[in-house]
């Protein structure tokens, strides 16, 4: 959180008091901003699988828009909630509590779309979609690290492909 209230005062355009009023203090837009991060993420995610033709099909469309962020700034940047969480979340409840929520929101969405494509006979049953999920999940933090560490888009595309080629 090395940004400083004037950093905030500029970029948002507006004056100190209104900040002050309006959040209290710097921490808590931080706990604010991860929220909506979070929700915005969510949301996004959860659009991207309603509007694919099949599970896999939302599943691979979630993770070629990873594959977007490849040489971007926010690429570059990272997730703010993968830094958060990597930087924070093993010192601060709050920030842990929000990447719970998080996590936890992203793996029933990707278990309810896992779980219709084991029904439709498109994804393996050798595993639970539970576990489907967690490997999924587990592969798109780890794409949004390895694209803020200077991945191509070759690589970060390649284990998209093998990630939906394992759920068949």
């Amino acid at each position: 959180m090395d940004t400083s209230i004037e950093d905030l005062v500029e970029v948002l355009q507006i004056s100190r008091s209104s900040l002050y009023d309006t959040f209290g203090d710097k921490r808590t837009l931080f706990l604010e901003s991860l929220r909506l991060y979070s929700a915005g993420v969510i949301e996004r995610i959860t659009i991207t699988l309603n509007n694919a033709s099949s599970p896999i099909a939302g599943i691979q469309a979630v993770l070629k828009d990873l594959a977007e962020g490849v040489g971007t700034e926010s690429g570059a940047m990272g997730c703010f909630m993968v830094n958060s969480v990597a930087e924070l979340a093993p010192y601060d409840p709050d920030v842990m509590a929000i990447a719970v929520a998080y996590s936890e929101s992203l793996l029933r969405l990707l278990t309810d779309a896992l779980t219709q494509g084991v029904a439709e006979g498109i994804v393996t049953n050798h595993q639970t979609p539970g576990e489907l999920a967690a490997f999924v999940f587990n592969t798109m933090q780890g794409l949004r690290i390895l694209i803020k560490s200077g991945a191509t888009r070759e690589q970060v595309t390649a284990i998209g492909t093998m990630t939906v080629n394992l759920l068949r």
